[in-house]
């Protein structure tokens, strides 16, 4: 495919302009309770705003590595946002991965800050705490089962995100410079292979990879700004991530999150989606259900 050069060759700037183009339009949606909640685009820049002022306050260098372990939910697409839009670069790890594995990913990455879901996700840290002397947060999005637990490494999201927001206060442009600072060249994210051939490979991704990726997809497939989508496969998976990320910040469509991995198709079909994706192993299973 031969695509026209395009200057928005960053994701901080094609995130940038989609939010000033669609600004109170709905960019998310997840369920909580037993109902559909949105995020718009100004919320989704402001709280990326906020995560990543946060973590260049807390000492996040241009190209450092941040790593991200939890299920498909709007905090894990946020905090990714946050980090590329700081100059970080985001690293995904499987949510089914065993501490061993985060451990190899963590030390790998040479990750400084490590953002995990829930009380299962910090468990898999404490195992190997010792180990990952580079780390210097962990942040934890989903407390429950957490709120009496005390550790000067870890921070609670909503703490990070006051922390972002008194730094918005202070520095308005600290994470605005920050976004500019960035070229097509540098690093966006590291997608480390599934590890079943030996160790994960970490294959290094630029801001023109992604954001070529993003705009070449449309080439092949139709893309609008009034489609559907369900974020349903891992976020640390390229194929998710172009869906649920870089795509989605090219053509400003409504991204909706299942509420957990078992409940797919009962939130496939509340929400209908316009724009289906799947590996084909997930066809598989859909045909069989069919058939049988």
């Amino acid at each position: 495919i031969t695509m026209p050069e395009n200057t928005d060759n960053t994701t901080p700037k094609v995130f940038k302009n989609t939010v000033g183009k669609y600004g109170d339009r709905v960019a998310m949606r997840y369920k909580d309770y037993g109902l559909w909640h949105d995020v718009t685009w100004n919320e989704y820049f402001k709280l990326a705003k906020q995560i990543g002022s946060a973590l260049i306050t807390m000492g996040l260098q241009k190209g450092d590595c941040v790593s991200i372990i939890g299920d498909n939910c709007p905090e894990w697409v946020l905090i990714d946002m946050g980090i590329q839009c700081s100059g970080g670069v985001s690293v995904g790890v499987y949510a089914t991965n065993a501490w061993q594995q985060v451990e190899y990913v963590i030390d790998h990455s040479e990750s400084k800050f490590l953002f995990v879901e829930n009380e299962e996700q910090l468990d898999k840290w404490l195992n190997f705490r010792d180990r990952a002397p580079e780390l210097k947060k962990v942040i934890v999005w989903d407390i429950e089962g957490l709120r009496h637990y005390k550790d000067p490494m870890v921070m609670t999201y909503e703490e990070l995100l006051e922390m972002g927001a008194l730094e918005v206060e202070k520095h308005p442009d600290l994470f605005e410079k920050r976004m500019e600072d960035i070229s097509s060249e540098d690093l966006s994210v590291l997608i480390y292979t599934s590890g079943t051939t030996g160790p994960p490979k970490g294959a290094m991704l630029t801001h023109k990879n992604v954001t070529w990726m993003a705009t070449a997809v449309e080439d092949q497939n139709r893309m609008q700004d009034d489609e559907e989508v369900l974020s349903f496969l891992p976020l640390c998976h390229i194929f998710e991530r172009l869906f649920s990320v870089f795509a989605h910040i090219r053509h400003a469509y409504v991204v909706n999150f299942v509420e957990k991995p078992d409940t797919v198709m009962d939130n496939m079909i509340e929400v209908s989606p316009t724009l289906g994706y799947a590996v084909p192993r997930i066809w598989e299973k859909y045909y069989s259900g069919i058939l049988i």
